[in-house]
């Protein structure tokens, strides 16, 4: 029914019904200023249990904003109904886009994990503000547009918790995507970890046609059952898949207690795949690989000079604030957590933002214990000069501050006894002897680095020079470092390397499994958001 009510007539004039949604329904209105579409979710008084403080706590979302959150833009009630205005994408929904898949169709594997990778960047912002969505359907991942470039906005963020605090709206409308202990509980959802389900639930959709849980949902329907007609049981789909992928999903659908965080998952190697340390495409020549390469060697030159330019106490005092913010011990921290931790310790807020720009080299907006304290060096021992209030030195890209930071490498670990007149070298030796410091320790100790793994690329029976140096450690591609590794401790599945079993199988070069995911008898369509199994 076309909702035609006073109070929205005032600024927006109705365009058509969409549909429903788990707490009504869903139209699109054209606002009167700005000529632009918007949402409106329109959920009825009557099937809220209380309705005290909810126009309050619902306008209070309006300052959840992301690159990928459909962000609620006003908010408006009457004696009947709350109305929730939100941007308005013309891509539709990933459930509608799957549901008009043909029979036999693919989406291509890549495609999958830039999809998932987006929403998991959205949750991780909104679970840092402590709000959860626990109502995450592909019907909630918008496309802002039909072309194969669109990118993910989740909307709906907050809603639940608002509207269904009990869980008892949900329960009586359940969907394969529902995380089990909500369905179990009257509990109100005070962790990121239903959210996590979700996601592995949406990405076993994507990824092979089903959600989870709808071999005991009946028939299927829509997407899935053409998909599973024109290939076969789920078991015979996940053939098609990597193993990487399917590594993914199972970590996201284990228990509670045992689900990555937001976080964390954004350091598997299914989603960093789509941004490689290494590999096919590490050393392509075009501008994103080579600033990945200058970024790369940044980070490893700050996290070898680490130990030596920075005094223990230093160091200790950057961990105990990195500690202290790191409010649900996943050793990650969102990057503008960050840049407040370094502001407390230098007043350079236009360097700041560039370091971690550098640092952040996978783009996942989410930082560990090195990469900050990587940060920091940049910042203070090369955008900085002098004490604080002297003026800074830009410029602050990854391309002009390699060479200052190899000059200073030269001068810290240079060998004084080699002979002069020739170029500047240095030995592994020294820089082993130098790196025996009470910092090192500390960092080795609690920023996941090995250094023994980090300088195994250099030779131990020859001077190094600069383009030994450089091309040995670009060539390294920070292994020995959180960045380099293949995850740390991100899962309990494992007890030393979470992502091993998923890796021996695609081997180090992650990148190579949205390159050989649908090998065999596939065709590709003209759309690259596809590929054709016959």
């Amino acid at each position: 029914m076309a909702v035609r009510r006073g109070v929205l007539e005032k600024k927006y004039i109705f365009e058509y019904d969409v549909g429903q949604f788990s707490f009504g329904t869903i139209q699109v209105l054209k606002d009167k200023d700005t000529q632009q579409l918007k949402n409106c979710k329109t959920v009825p008084k009557s099937l809220l249990k209380s309705t005290n403080n909810v126009l309050q706590r619902l306008t209070a979302l309006v300052e959840l904003q992301h690159p990928h959150i459909c962000s609620i833009t006003d908010v408006l009630e009457d004696s009947n109904s709350f109305y929730i205005i939100s941007e308005h994408w013309q891509g539709g929904d990933v459930q509608d886009w799957m549901d008009r898949l043909d029979e036999g169709t693919w989406l291509q594997e890549q495609t999958c994990a830039t999809y998932v990778r987006q929403a998991v960047l959205a949750l991780t912002h909104s679970h840092l503000a402590k709000i959860y969505h626990r109502d995450l359907r592909p019907s909630n991942l918008m496309l802002t547009s039909k072309m194969p470039d669109a990118t993910i906005k989740i909307g709906g963020f907050g809603l639940a918790a608002i509207l269904d605090p009990d869980n008892s709206i949900v329960q009586r409308s359940p969907t394969p995507y529902t995380v089990p202990e909500v369905l179990r509980s009257s509990e109100p959802v005070r962790t990121g970890a239903a959210d996590m389900w979700s996601v592995g639930a949406i990405a076993n959709a994507l990824l092979v046609g089903q959600a989870p849980n709808e071999d005991d949902a009946g028939p299927f329907s829509g997407w899935m059952a053409r998909r599973m007609r024109g290939v076969g049981s789920a078991d015979e789909s996940w053939s098609e898949r990597s193993s990487v992928s399917r590594d993914f999903v199972r970590r996201l659908l284990r228990s509670a207690p045992d689900r990555p965080t937001a976080a964390k998952a954004l350091h598997h190697p299914w989603l960093r795949g789509l941004t490689p340390i290494g590999g096919a495409n590490w050393l392509a020549d075009n501008d994103i690989a080579r600033e990945r390469r200058h970024k790369t060697l940044c980070y490893t030159l700050a996290t070898i000079l680490l130990p030596v330019i920075v005094p223990y106490r230093d160091f200790e005092q950057l961990r105990m604030g990195f500690q202290q913010r790191d409010t649900d011990r996943d050793g990650l921290v969102p990057r503008n957590v960050s840049h407040r931790l370094l502001l407390d310790r230098c007043n350079f807020s236009e360097a700041v933002v560039p370091a971690l720009d550098i640092v952040d080299v996978t783009q996942s907006d989410v930082v560990d214990l090195c990469s900050v304290a990587c940060a920091d060096l940049i910042v203070r021992e090369f955008f900085a000069a002098g004490p604080t209030g002297a003026p800074l030195m830009p410029p602050f890209g990854a391309t002009d501050l390699v060479p200052r930071m190899l000059k200073r490498f030269f001068e810290v670990f240079g060998d004084r006894n080699a002979s002069g007149g020739g170029p500047p070298t240095v030995s592994t030796a020294t820089i082993r002897s130098k790196l025996r410091t009470a910092t090192a320790r500390d960092v080795e100790l609690h920023a996941q680095v090995r250094y023994d793994d980090l300088l195994s690329c250099l030779p131990e029976d020859r001077g190094i020079d600069l383009q030994m140096l450089t091309t040995q450690l670009s060539a390294n591609a920070a292994q020995g470092t959180p960045l380099g590794s293949t995850g740390g401790d991100l899962s309990p599945i494992a007890t030393k390397d979470p992502w091993a079993s998923a890796l021996s199988v695609v081997g180090l070069d992650v990148i190579g499994i949205f390159q050989t995911c649908a090998a065999g008898e596939s065709k590709r369509e003209d759309s690259p958001h596809s590929i054709r199994i016959f």
